[in-house]
């Protein structure tokens, strides 16, 4: 028989039975869109965080004091180390005030101009410029500190126009535009969108110091930051807490993966529930068949034939509900994308302008919205709440070649022994059959 002729048999026989075989593609569209839905959010994420943690850089490492802070010397230590690229000193503090009539906390980070774009991955400016290099507190200002409120249409500071904020120490400070940046989003380790660029001079004046709270670490190559990372360790202990962007986005990976493959198993079951249906709704249209089987066989039908018959019928039932369930569950990641991404948040809590430190060396993020925050070893100040973590479903050709195959096999698999049965049904017995 004709792969065509047998096509058209299975699509005549499916849709006398409408109701039924409605019932049966829904039970697979609902298991492939689980599948497609969960995997492609986790893969989503993985990618997002993944892209976070490549914009600060693989080779870079984090370092804070969990004590006194660095000096000059330090960084002259460390820029004599072997596979040291670069080393960019911060300085970083809270500062907290009322702008466009709205309370903001702002994380203001003193860098050097040159490092601006190392540290935040890029430089996006809506309007204005970077500052010089200069003791004066000029800055570019972080889109959420410019724009306090959700929906507005215009800065609430302007360029070169000071607008005022108080320490955590009480100490109240002008800061004077020469930039608004674009947003960013959140991102790991700082907010762009809550903070304040200022000049590393600038924010050492401000706060009274000579030192500096973080240092970002650049290795030469990828494959030196693991043991430019333990050469550290070995020299400053318990002194200073070390991240390294490499470790951090292996570890994610690596999580994530597990993640995809456990609620793509969970998943997996609502699909295999699908497959029983299957096999229940094919026996019983075996059962009410058997007079039109035995015709069949009578005009010349073989046993192949008509196994390859019921087969036809189940593939063309796991093709629409695994191309309807690839629909749904693609739509469905991008809902719950923009759930999850509008709803979740992130409070960190700011340290003192003395410097910052991890809590038992636990990994900690710095900026004022990452997922995680550094707290200080004295006193905390002000908190700040942070956009939601933002990413996008990754719906691969893999993910929707891979689900309507899946929905296919199982389909196919479960028919199996229902087109067994009837292709060994007697003709004498099936045509004797009302």
């Amino acid at each position: 028989m004709k792969i065509k002729d047998t096509l058209w048999l299975g699509v005549k026989g499916i849709s006398e039975r409408k109701v039924r075989t409605g019932l049966t593609v829904l039970s697979v569209m609902i298991g492939v869109a689980a599948i497609v839905a969960l995997i492609s959010l986790v893969s989503g994420i993985s990618q997002g965080i993944a892209k976070d943690l490549s914009a600060i850089g693989p080779t870079t490492l984090f370092m804070t004091p969990k004590g006194t802070s660095f000096t000059v010397a330090d960084i002259a230590q460390i820029e004599s180390l072997p596979n040291v690229s670069t080393v960019i000193p911060l300085e970083r503090f809270v500062a907290s005030g009322s702008i466009g009539g709205q309370n903001v906390t702002a994380t203001i980070i003193g860098v050097n101009n040159y490092s601006l774009q190392n540290v935040t991955g890029g430089v996006k400016l809506l309007e204005g410029s970077v500052y010089n290099n200069t003791i004066a507190p000029v800055g570019v200002i972080g889109y959420d500190i410019a724009f306090p409120s959700s929906g507005q249409a215009s800065p609430s500071v302007a360029i070169s126009r000071p607008f005022y904020l108080t320490t955590s120490a009480s100490k109240t400070i002008a800061i004077i535009p020469t930039g608004i940046l674009d947003k960013y989003g959140t991102a790991f380790f700082i907010d762009p969108d809550s903070s304040i660029f200022v000049p590393l001079s600038a924010a050492q004046s401000l706060t009274g110091t000579d030192t500096y709270n973080i240092l970002l670490v650049q290795a030469s190559n990828s494959s030196s930051v693991g043991p430019l990372d333990t050469l550290l360790t070995n020299i400053y202990g318990n002194s200073a807490s070390i991240i390294s962007i490499q470790q951090i986005a292996s570890t994610v990976a690596s999580i994530t993966n597990a993640l995809g493959l456990l609620l793509g198993g969970i998943a997996a079951i609502s699909l295999i529930v699908a497959g029983i249906s299957i096999l229940s709704i094919m026996m019983v249209s075996v059962n009410e068949r058997i007079h039109e089987i035995g015709i069949l066989k009578s005009i010349g039908f073989k046993n192949s034939d008509i196994m390859v018959l019921f087969l036809s019928e189940a593939l063309i039932i796991g093709f629409l509900g695994g191309v309807m369930g690839v629909a749904v569950g693609g739509g469905g990641s991008y809902v719950l994308s923009a759930i999850f991404s509008g709803g979740s948040s992130a409070t960190p809590s700011a340290g003192t302008n003395s410097g910052l430190a991890t809590s038992g060396g636990a990994h900690a993020g710095f900026g004022g919205g990452g997922n995680t925050a550094f707290s200080s070893s004295s006193a905390s100040g002000p908190s700040s709440s942070s956009s939601g973590f933002s990413f996008s479903p990754d719906i691969s050709p893999t993910i929707i070649l891979s689900a309507i195959l899946l929905a296919i096999v199982v389909s196919v698999l479960a028919s199996l022994y229902p087109a067994w049965k009837a292709s060994s049904t007697d003709p004498i017995k099936a045509l004797r059959t009302e």
